[in-house]
Parts: C-alpha cells; structure tokens; sequence
C-alpha cells in the first residue's frame, strides 16, 4: 500500500512486524505525494502524483497542469528508479495479466499511460487509452483481463480551456480553488478498457450520499466503489438494469 508523505508501506499480515517503509525518496528528493501501488513477484510499481503538491492540496496540481507525477519502480533490495516522468497528476497503476506492460492513470490529462516491460516494445511507453469522458483516479483488474478505471469527476470543458491557458492564468484559478473548493458531484462514474485500451462498458450511478468516485474492484459479478471524500463504499450490481442506488448501497455498507 501507499501513504501519501510516508510513501510505499509492507505492512505485516499478522500484526506481528508492524510497518515498514519501503521507500522514502526517489532520486534524491523526498516523497511529496506518493499514490498507488501495484505488485509482481516482489517487484513494486509505484506512482508519485505530483512533486509540487501533496494530497490536500490536490486540486491545485489538477488546476496547474504542470507535468511532475512519477512512475516508479522498486526491486527487492534495490534503490527506486524512476520509469516515467513528466506524467499528468500519476494515479492509479495496474499491470497486465501477463506483467507485460504497467498502466497508469494520468489524471490531469484524461488518459491512461502503457509502459511496456517485455517483448520487443520492453521500455517503450504509448498512450493506451485517451480523452476518457472524466478524470481517472484508481484502476484495478477485471477479470475479462482488462481495467476497470474510477472517474472522479466529469469532463469539464471550462477546465479545458483553463489548461490551454498561460501559466499565470492557472496558478491564479488554483490559488482561487484552494479558498473556494466547489464539492464533488454527487455521482459515480467507471469504465471498462480491455487490454488494448478499447472501452467496454461505461457505468453511472446516482444519490445523494455517495460523491466522487475514487476507487473500484470488481467481485462475483458486484462493483465495490470507494471514495476520497465519503465515509463509506458503495455495493453496486452489474447485472441490475438501474446498476447502481447510491442511497441504498451506502446505507447497506454503513449496517
């Protein structure tokens, strides 16, 4: 698991060894905003969302548009080594079901980032899926063997136009948002991309408990969504015609 300011965490299964970190630094400078993680025969693949801001100031790097998240990998014993740089607000990772390449969510640019790991493309990055219809944050596996991608909020197209403009013009709206956060949407949004980055299925759900949908894993035929700002998941069925009451699959999960 990550820790925003702590970074990469093990922690023991059984309570016995407490937590270690596993990395605290990357090329030489402190971890600001350390994100998600992913795992392969004891190989971390971790992202660094932004090298400017830290978590509670989130929205200011989203608003900025300045490149600075991180893609990084950590062996067993070695020192962390950057993979990706430059990347838009770096969030959720996921590998392929063969570990052939790594996926990132680039979440400032609407899209997702393939980093391939073998093969002849071993080392080369392209993009796997863009101008996604809202802002990616956690990604996970389903079981068809692509990804399921959490969309924290819909594309907006003043925000569009906001990162076209000029720097100053950004830092000035950002400084703008720290003061006057707007809440989240009251909503939840998730796709489904295959391995080759087409999209599958685009969901959406409603209520008025649930907003800004961060996290989501698939299991026995059910989305369990998870949010930064909500205080508990939502159970959503993907065989229901309606798929998802928010009001209801809260209160459940709060029972």
């Amino acid at each position: 698991m990550c820790d925003p300011e702590r970074g990469p965490l093990w922690l023991d299964p059984d309570g016995k060894e407490g937590v270690e970190v596993l990395a605290d630094s990357v090329a030489g400078a402190p971890l600001r905003f350390c994100s998600n993680v992913a795992a392969a025969d004891g190989t971390l693949y971790f992202t660094v969302s932004s090298r400017r801001h830290g978590l509670q100031d989130w929205l200011s790097d989203i608003v900025e548009h300045v490149p600075t998240g991180l893609l990084v990998r950590l062996v067993p014993g070695g020192e962390p080594q950057v993979l990706l740089d430059g990347l838009q607000f770096a969030n959720g990772v996921a590998l392929a079901p063969d570990a052939s390449f790594v996926m990132v969510a680039e979440t400032g640019a609407r899209r997702l980032t393939r980093l391939w790991l073998t093969g002849p493309d071993a080392g080369r990055h392209d993009t796997l899926a863009d101008g996604l219809p809202g802002f990616p944050d956690n990604v996970s596996r389903s079981p068809g063997g692509g990804f399921w991608v959490a969309l924290a909020g819909p594309r907006t197209p003043p925000l569009e136009w906001l990162h076209r403009s000029t720097p100053g013009v950004r830092r000035a709206v950002a400084a703008a948002a720290r003061r006057l956060p707007a809440p989240p949407a009251r909503a939840a949004r998730v796709v489904e991309v295959d391995a080759s980055g087409r999209l599958v299925r685009e969901l959406h759900g409603t209520g008025s408990r649930f907003r800004m949908t961060t996290a989501v894993a698939e299991h026995a035929g059910r989305l369990a969504l998870g949010s930064l700002v909500g205080g508990a998941i939502a159970w959503c069925d993907l065989d229901e015609p309606n798929w998802c009451d928010l009001d209801e699959s809260t209160r459940k999960s709060r029972e």
